[in-house]
């Protein structure tokens, strides 16, 4: 089952680009100085960790690693336009499916935004553990993660695979509405559903009611509980440490 939060797994689209800047798009590297050199590297360390504090889990709300889970969800803007498909890693099968909801895009080139996931996720889940962590799928032995010829654990540097979805709901042309199908998408396949096609538009306009009403009874319940945080519950209390006095002390001789 998917278990991965669309809004916390975004972050990563975000680390992904800047740690792919670094190491592929630099083309004038030789003329930098070897300070310029630290620097840039100091930098992208700070994505690395949070690309592979994700991958451990630290940083889902669910608390759970990469290694547990089959799918995981990432929301990821094009091109940086206003345009937003749902990206579904499927880590048992090495391959990213995108789930696109616009007709202008309908023959699908693929976006650099995802080309760059492709190509940085193999290195990061190596990085991160990913691989010795068995105890729910022994991940070096599937067949997606095999070197045809050789049989061992496919290098780094060959990309997951990627496959834009078809048959599926498509927005107006022209409109803004690609945040409600990523929505939608993710709901769909978090509850096992067949995204349908919506040639007319009618499930749009339901779906935009639904979600403003549930959006609406959410900010109500918070209301009524007294919630003061964006967070699901309230904030916890803050420890308190209190000055131990000398009787507090123990002496070991």
């Amino acid at each position: 089952m998917p278990c991965s939060s669309p809004k916390t797994a975004g972050l990563i689209s975000s680390h992904i680009n800047n740690t792919h800047e670094r190491y592929y798009n630099n083309v004038a590297d030789d003329d930098i100085s070897t300070q310029e050199h630290i620097d840039r590297a100091v930098a992208v360390s700070v994505h690395e960790r949070s690309i592979a504090n994700v991958m451990k889990g630290c940083s889902i709300p669910a608390a759970l690693s990469w290694h547990l889970v089959d799918d995981v969800y990432i929301p990821v803007n094009c091109d940086g336009k206003f345009h937003w498909v749902l990206v579904v890693v499927e880590l048992n099968r090495r391959l990213i499916r995108v789930y696109n909801s616009s007709i202008g895009t309908r023959k699908q080139q693929h976006y650099e935004e995802i080309k760059k996931l492709s190509w940085m996720l193999p290195s990061y889940l190596l990085d991160s553990g990913f691989f010795g962590k068995n105890e729910r799928t022994i991940w070096p032995e599937l067949d997606a993660y095999k070197d045809k010829q050789t049989g061992t654990l496919l290098e780094s540097h060959v990309p997951f695979n990627i496959e834009y979805v078809q048959g599926i709901m498509q927005q107006e042309e022209d409109s803004m509405d690609c945040g409600l199908y990523v929505a939608t998408f993710a709901e769909f396949l978090s509850n096992q559903l067949v995204i349908p096609p919506d040639n007319d538009g009618h499930l749009a306009n339901y779906l935009r009611n639904r979600y403003a009403a549930l959006l609406w009874r959410y900010g109500s319940d918070k209301f009524k509980g007294g919630y003061i945080s964006e967070n699901d519950d309230p904030p916890k209390p803050k420890g308190q440490f209190t000055t131990p006095t000398e009787q507090d002390f123990v002496n070991i001789d």
